[in-house]
């Protein structure tokens, strides 16, 4: 009886321990990506510094598990550029995105490391100082494009696409739904002939706006608009 206990001891701790050595070591302060699960397959390690907003090939629509050994909360996304699904995994997490509530197995494309949580959900601070930027989706995620020009026509691919805005300029941004800095909005029986941004601020573009613009200018003024 005691021999059988023994054994059964025995095979319950060399069980966790191969448990524990199924995942492929994480240096402290990286966050690991593995292409299978439980740590398995390829591997690779981001420090905080190290957001990457558009995988290569190899890795692109390959993660099966992660762990997260940092300080920080890792934010991995469905699209490139932080956009699509997020998923936020927090400080220490191990395990299977299977297990995760959005599921994005084989299905991630860039990720980045946040202080807090809700930091995954914004991309602003990928626009510099001094700098308009403009996103796709909200919170500044998605698609980007920076400039410190004004623009009256916006090609195809900005074009009623723009939903978020951060403004890091020192004017005030005015948008417009026509090219030219033309056109109106109307909005509870009112009409509008401009959204503005004020300088320094960063914003989700409300409806009837978001998706509208075609053009925008920056002014020393809101009058100017």
């Amino acid at each position: 009886m005691c021999l059988a206990f023994t054994a059964l001891v025995f095979s319950v701790l060399t069980g966790s321990l191969a448990g524990a050595a199924d995942w492929q070591e994480c240096a402290e302060g990286r966050f690991c990506l593995y292409t299978e699960a439980d740590g398995q397959g390829a591997v690779v390690g981001f420090g905080p510094a190290n957001p990457v907003q558009t995988y290569s090939a190899d890795w692109d629509d390959q993660v099966d598990s992660v762990h997260n050994n940092t300080a920080y909360w890792a934010c991995v996304y469905e699209d490139a550029s932080y956009g699509g699904t997020v998923q936020a995994i927090r400080p220490g997490y191990r395990g299977n995105l299977a297990d995760t509530s959005t599921q994005l197995v084989d299905r991630v494309s860039s990720h980045k490391l946040a202080k807090s949580k809700a930091g995954c959900f914004t991309g602003f601070e990928r626009c510099r100082d001094g700098y308009l930027c403009l996103f796709t989706e909200p919170g500044g995620r998605g698609a980007m494009t920076a400039t410190q020009l004004d623009i009256a026509r916006y090609g195809t691919e900005w074009d009623d696409k723009v939903v978020s805005v951060a403004n890091h300029t020192d004017r005030h941004a005015c948008f417009y739904p026509g090219a030219d800095h033309s056109g109106n909005w109307t909005d509870d029986g009112r009409t509008y002939a401009k959204y503005v941004v004020l300088r320094t601020d960063a914003t989700v573009i409300p409806q009837p706006y978001a998706a509208t613009f075609s053009s925008h200018r920056l002014v020393t003024g809101t009058s100017l608009c």
